[in-house]
């Protein structure tokens, strides 16, 4: 018990703001993300705690995060911005400076989100989560093969995307 707990504050010491980061860019909302991760260490931890053991962790929180996500996404409501602002409901704009800072990022990000789907995951996984292809192969349950070409022809597709803007 006490070595899954070690392993566990490890791999959130190690592994936690990175998933954060993965999935605040997967759901666009800073609240959710955290209940996402917080979720993922939960679920990890009964995991362990029903005596089953984990190798690589690192893979292994990232597919659990994941799953939430797909989870998240199935009972999404999409809510006009319109009708909070009917509503209300402003955003803030105090924190302007941060937003300059972070302009060109979330530029590269709304082109990354243009892209299909194998292409945004992975290239998220690869370049903003700084995972390895062995990773990401194990996370998605392909070849590292397979994940290499996926992340060559996103990164050609994510190219046209921004020249052609």
């Amino acid at each position: 018990m006490e070595q899954n707990e070690q392993q566990l504050t490890n791999a959130y010491n190690e592994h936690g703001d990175a998933l954060f980061r993965f999935c605040l860019f997967k759901i666009s909302n800073r609240e959710k993300a955290l209940d996402i991760v917080q979720e993922t260490f939960t679920k990890v931890w009964q995991y362990l705690v029903n005596g089953h053991t984990i190798e690589n962790i690192k893979p292994f929180l990232y597919t659990t995060a994941r799953h939430l996500i797909i989870d998240e996404y199935r009972k999404k409501k999409i809510v006009s911005l319109d009708a909070l602002i009917d509503l209300g409901l402003e955003p803030h704009t105090e924190i302007a400076e941060a937003l300059y800072v972070s302009i060109d990022a979330s530029r590269v990000m709304e082109y990354v989100q243009q892209l299909p789907e194998p292409y945004t995951s992975i290239l998220i996984m690869r370049y903003v989560n700084d995972l390895s292809i062995q990773e990401i192969a194990t996370i998605l349950n392909e070849s590292e093969n397979v994940i290499s070409v996926r992340i060559h022809r996103g990164l050609g597709k994510l190219k046209k995307i921004i020249l052609l803007s």
